[in-house]
């Protein structure tokens, strides 16, 4: 699946609403996903093949909130972007998709390198994507999510 057949479509939340997520309740996706973790600042895009939603994301500005405790992780600046979740929706998962989604954010915003905490590590790693460790993983790995970051 190439990049250039999905589309991404910016959600906003209602007028005078600072949080919670902008998705309405929808079949295929994890619903407690996307009531929590809504920040102020954090972006949300609907994904779509075909006029179809096969995906959602939610990116938060700034480099600034990589843990300087991770081991060997770079400092990657202001103009980083987090991706907070990527859901794929049940009926199209395991088909490409969450590559291309990937593909697309990083050509949507050239210039500027994605990260992600994660307990995905198969798929952040078969991206390419470089992996950190909190120097407590070891002991606690059900403690912190591995953090991968997209390379220069």
């Amino acid at each position: 699946m190439a990049h250039d057949v999905l589309q991404l479509v910016e959600r906003r939340r209602e007028p005078g609403v600072e949080y919670g997520s902008p998705f309405d309740e929808h079949e295929g996706f994890n619903e407690t996903w996307w009531s929590r973790w809504a920040g102020r600042t954090d972006r949300w895009f609907e994904v779509r093949r075909d006029g179809v939603e096969v995906a959602r994301v939610q990116l938060a500005e700034g480099g600034d909130g990589i843990n300087p405790e991770y081991l060997d992780a770079p400092s990657l600046g202001r103009d980083a972007l987090r991706v907070l979740f990527i859901e794929i929706h049940a009926g199209h998962r395991l088909r490409g998709v969450g590559t291309a989604v990937v593909q697309l954010l990083s050509a949507t915003y050239p210039g500027r390198r994605l990260y992600a905490y994660s307990e995905a590590d198969g798929f952040w790693t078969k991206l390419g994507w470089l992996r950190f460790e909190h120097p407590e993983y070891a002991d606690h790995p059900h403690g912190y999510q591995v953090l991968f970051v997209q390379p220069a």
